[in-house]
């Protein structure tokens, strides 16, 4: 009975780690999409589509996306996950 209680709660933990790292990897993308809309959105590409308040807000947006990321990252490897 006890390799039981053990075999699920095995499950249950590495279900949890891969909702962690798939949440970390999705905040990773999100930023990159942000930090790209950026660039789009700031002229560089395209001279003819330029909105400099939206490009200065995904960038913005992204930054902060890859901070919370890296600090969500930290702080887990603090408490003990890996």
């Amino acid at each position: 009975m006890s390799t039981s209680v053990t075999d699920e709660n095995g499950q249950a933990v590495s279900l949890l780690l891969a909702i962690r790292r798939s949440f970390l990897a999705f905040i990773v993308a999100l930023g990159v999409v942000c930090w790209l809309l950026a660039v789009l959105l700031s002229g560089y590409l395209l001279p003819s589509l330029t909105h400099a308040v939206l490009a200065g807000m995904f960038a913005i947006w992204g930054t902060s996306a890859f901070i919370y990321a890296i600090l969500g990252h930290l702080g887990l490897r603090l408490i003990g996950y890996n």
